[in-house]
C-alpha cells in the first residue's frame, strides 16, 4: 500500500470515518512473497490502489467503525496482530486519496487545506500541462466489442507462427540486399522523407494502440477512451487501459502491455517482406517507410523500460512491482544515503538481496538514460521554437527534469547532516574540498585539438581543365624543381592552336601584301593591329596548352599517384592526380577551438599522435598561430563526412569543407621521422594553465552570449 507523506486526520477513539459507497474491491495477483493482494478501484477518478492482506482484513471489519473493535476482531479472527499505528496509517492513506466519506466540519477543513496546498499557480499549471497532457478523442468500447470477433484469428497460435516466419524471411531477404536498403535509407533523410516518416508513424502507432485496445477488450477490460497525448508538445497516440489492474492474472496484464509492440513488430515484418517482393515504385517506397518506422520505434522507444512506455509496464508486470520507477529510485536513494553518508536509513520496502541489487542498478541506468533523453529534449525544444521561447523552454527543461531532483536530494542530505559521523564528515569534506580544488585550481596545461601532418613542402597536382593524360611518371620517383611530372593534353586546344596559327599566318600575309601596294598604305595600321590581336590569341592558346604540362614546384618525391590513371584517361580539375613531397621537413596543422587559442603562444611544446599509430608521439614546436578562424579545411581527409575528425556544416561532397565550429589553424614544426604520407591525428599543445571549471565555463558563456544577442 502506498504510504502518505503527511498525516491527514488523527484517529478518534469513538468512530472511524465511513468508506465511500461507490468504491469497488477486487482480488489482484498475489504479492511477491505469496501473500494475497486486492485492488481498490475509484470509479470517479478511474484510479487503482493495490493493498495487501493486512489492509484487506482491516477494511473487511471497517463497518465496526470503532478502532478498538476493528483491531480486536482482526486479531481474533485472523493470524494478524494489527496495531493502532497501522490502522491509523491506513486511515490516512484512504483520506489522502479521498476514499472516505465524511461530512464533518473538521473533514471539510482538512480537505480545504489540502486543496489549497495542492493548488498550482498559473505558471506552474501551464508548465505542468506543457510538459505532458492528454486529449481524449473518443470512447471506443462499443466499437472494440464489435470489431473483436472479426479479428479473433489474430490471437490464434498459427497466426503467431506466421508472423514470426514473415518477419524472419523479411529480415533474411533484406540482409541479402543490405546495400539497397541502406541506400534507400540515406535517400530518405530529407524534408520530404520526414513527412513520409510521420505518415508511416501514424499508421504504425494506430496499429500499436489498436493492439492494446483489442487485447484489453478480449480480457474483459473496459477501454475508457483513446486519444492523443502530448509529451513536450510532441503528439503520441494513447489508449487508456488503466483498468487492466483489475485482472488478477499477471499473464493477462503482460499480454495487454505487450500487445502494442507485438502488433507493431508484426507490421514491420510484413512490410519488410513485402518491400523485398514488390517492384520499384510508390508502393515499395511506402513499404520502406512503414518498415523502418515500425522497427525503429518499437525497438528503440517502446521496448525501453527506462521511460513510461510499453517496455516499462511489461517489466513492471514481469517482476510484479507496480510503480517500478518510483520504488527503484527510493531504494537507490536509500542505498546512496547509507553508502555515502553512513545514514542508518532503512529501505522504504523490504526486498531480498538480489531484488534490491536489481532495483539499485535499474534506478542508476534509468537516471543516466533520462539525463541523456531530457538534455536532448531540451536542445530539441530550443531548436524548434523561436529564440526567446526556445531559450526559456530549454531552461525549464533543464531545471524541471535535471536540477530539481538533484537539489531536492541535496536538501535531504543537508537536513540529515547531524546524523553523519565525524570520521565520515572529514572524509566527505576532504573529498569535496579535493573536488573543488581540482575544479578551481589552474592545473590543466594541455590543449587538445584535431589536425593533420604533412610535409612542409607539399603539392597536390590537379589538371587546370578537363584533359587527357599523355605521359605517366612512376610513383616514388624523385623530381628536381621545374622538372615535368605529368603531361596532359586536350585535343580541342590543339585544334584551336592550329587554327589560331593559321589565322596569324593569313593576317601576316595580308599585311605584307598591303605594304607592297603603295595605293593602300592607309590600311596598313589596321592590318598591323589585326596581326597583333591574332598573335595574342595564338599566345593565349599556347599558354593554355603549357598549363597542361605539370612541373614540380620544388624538388621532392612523387607519392599518392592515382592507380586508375593510364595514358589516354580523361581527368577533371577536381580530381587529385598525385602529390609531391618536399625534402625540407614536416609540419602539423592543428585546428584549435576558439576558447583555447588565447592560451597558446609561439614556441610552445606540442605532441602529435597519428591516427593509425596512436602510441607514436611525435614532438614539435608551435611556429604560427592564425588570428582569423578557418573558413575551409585544407583537405577532405580532415572532414567528418570523409572519415576525418572535424565536423563540417554541409556533408555534401560538392560543397566547401567549412568547419561547423569556430576553429583556428596552428602550425607546428615536427620531427617527421616515421611519417611517410599525410595523415590525421590528435595534437596536444602546452598552453597557459586553466581550471576545469574555467575550461567548461568559458565555452558556455560564449554560447550564452551568442544566443542572447538578439
Amino acid at each position: 500500500m502506498d504510504r502518505p507523506v503527511t498525516a491527514a486526520l488523527r484517529l478518534t477513539p469513538d468512530a472511524l470515518p465511513p468508506l465511500r459507497g461507490d468504491l469497488q474491491l477486487r482480488p489482484a495477483a498475489a504479492q511477491a512473497d505469496g501473500s494475497p493482494a486486492w485492488v481498490i478501484q475509484d470509479p470517479v477518478t478511474n484510479q487503482f490502489y493495490r493493498i495487501g492482506w493486512l489492509e484487506f482484513e482491516l477494511l473487511s471489519r471497517w463497518h465496526w467503525r470503532q478502532p478498538e473493535r476493528v483491531l480486536q476482531h482482526t486479531a481474533a479472527e485472523t493470524l494478524l496482530a494489527p496495531t493502532k499505528e497501522e490502522l491509523e496509517a491506513l486511515c490516512q492513506f484512504l483520506q489522502q486519496h479521498h476514499l472516505l466519506e465524511q461530512r464533518t466540519p473538521g473533514h471539510f477543513k482538512v480537505l480545504h487545506n489540502q486543496h489549497q496546498r495542492s493548488r498550482m499557480s498559473r505558471f506552474k499549471w501551464a508548465l505542468h500541462h506543457y510538459l505532458f497532457f492528454r486529449l481524449p478523442l473518443f470512447e471506443p468500447a462499443a466499437f472494440l466489442r464489435v470489431l473483436l470477433p472479426w479479428l479473433s484469428w489474430v490471437y490464434r497460435p498459427a497466426t503467431g507462427w506466421l508472423v514470426l516466419a514473415t518477419g524472419a524471411v523479411g529480415l533474411l531477404l533484406t540482409s541479402r540486399q543490405w546495400d539497397s536498403f541502406t541506400s534507400a535509407f540515406a535517400q530518405s533523410l530529407s524534408w520530404e522523407g520526414a513527412l513520409y516518416y510521420l505518415l508511416a508513424m501514424a499508421v504504425a502507432k494506430s496499429v500499436h494502440e489498436l493492439g492494446h485496445a483489442l487485447t484489453a477488450t478480449r480480457y474483459g477490460v473496459r477501454v475508457a477512451h483513446m486519444g492523443v497525448a502530448f509529451l513536450v508538445m510532441w503528439p503520441m497516440l494513447y489508449t487508456d487501459t488503466t483498468e487492466s489492474w483489475r485482472l488478477s492474472r499477471r499473464r493477462q496484464r503482460l499480454a495487454i502491455a505487450s500487445a502494442g509492440v507485438i502488433g507493431e513488430l508484426a507490421l514491420a515484418g510484413a512490410a519488410t517482406l513485402a518491400w523485398n517482393l514488390v517492384a520499384d515504385g510508390p508502393l515499395r517506397d511506402a513499404l520502406f517507410f512503414l518498415a523502418t518506422t515500425a522497427w525503429i520505434v518499437s525497438l528503440t522507444i517502446n521496448l525501453s523500460p527506462f521511460m513510461r512506455f510499453d517496455g516499462y509496464f511489461v517489466l513492471s508486470d514481469a517482476v510484479d512491482l507496480p510503480n517500478l520507477h518510483e520504488r527503484a529510485s527510493a531504494v537507490a536513494r536509500a542505498s546512496i544515503r547509507r553508502g555515502l553518508l553512513g545514514l542508518k536509513e532503512p529501505d522504504p520496502e523490504p526486498f531480498a538481496a538480489p531484488m534490491r541489487r536489481f532495483l539499485v542498478i535499474f534506478a542508476w541506468i534509468t537516471w543516466i538514460y533520462r539525463l541523456v533523453v531530457f538534455v536532448g529534449i531540451a536542445v530539441a525544444v530550443y531548436l524548434f521554437f523561436f529564440k526567446v521561447l526556445g531559450i526559456l523552454l530549454f531552461l525549464v527543461e533543464i531545471w524541471w527534469f535535471i536540477m530539481r531532483p538533484v537539489i531536492r536530494e541535496t536538501q535531504h542530505w543537508f537536513a540529515e547532516r547531524k546524523a553523519v559521523t565525524g570520521t565520515r564528515r572529514w572524509v566527505l569534506g576532504g573529498s569535496a574540498m579535493a573536488i573543488v580544488v581540482l575544479g578551481v585550481a589552474p592545473w590543466q596545461e594541455q590543449v587538445k585539438a584535431d589536425g593533420w601532418a604533412l610535409p612542409e613542402q607539399f603539392h597536390v597536382f590537379h589538371s587546370p581543365l578537363p584533359a587527357q593524360v599523355l605521359t605517366l611518371p612512376e610513383s616514388g620517383k624523385r623530381f628536381a624543381a621545374g622538372e615535368t611530372v605529368l603531361h596532359l593534353d586536350q585535343p580541342e586546344l590543339g585544334y584551336r592552336g592550329a587554327r589560331a596559327a593559321a589565322v596569324v599566318g593569313a593576317s601576316q600575309d595580308a599585311l605584307r601584301g598591303l605594304q607592297a601596294q603603295q595605293a593602300d598604305l592607309e590600311r596598313v595600321p589596321l592590318a598591323r593591329s589585326e596581326v597583333a590581336l591574332r598573335l595574342q590569341e595564338l599566345q593565349a592558346e599556347l599558354t593554355e596548352r603549357d598549363r597542361l604540362v605539370l612541373n614540380a614546384p620544388f624538388a621532392g618525391t612523387l607519392v599518392d599517384l592515382d592507380p586508375e590513371l593510364m595514358p589516354g584517361t580523361w581527368v577533371s580539375p577536381k580530381q587529385p592526380l598525385a602529390s609531391l613531397v618536399g625534402e625540407s621537413g614536416w609540419i602539423v596543422e592543428a585546428f584549435v577551438q576558439q576558447a583555447d587559442v588565447e592560451r597558446l603562444s609561439g614556441n610552445s611544446e606540442a605532441t602529435f599522435y597519428p591516427v593509425h599509430q596512436p602510441q607514436s608521439a611525435i614532438k614539435g614546436t608551435v611556429i604560427e598561430i592564425a588570428r582569423t578562424r578557418t573558413s575551409q579545411l585544407p583537405n577532405a581527409m580532415l572532414a567528418a563526412a570523409h572519415g576525418g575528425p572535424i565536423p563540417i556544416q554541409n556533408s555534401s561532397q560538392d560543397q566547401e569543407l567549412s568547419p561547423r565550429d569556430a576553429l583556428y589553424r596552428v602550425k607546428i614544426r615536427v620531427n617527421g621521422n616515421g611519417l611517410r604520407a599525410p595523415t590525421t591525428g590528435t595534437v596536444k599543445i602546452k598552453g597557459k594553465p586553466r581550471s576545469l571549471i574555467g575550461n567548461w565555463l568559458k565555452p558556455m558563456l560564449i554560447v550564452l552570449l551568442r544566443e542572447f544577442s538578439f
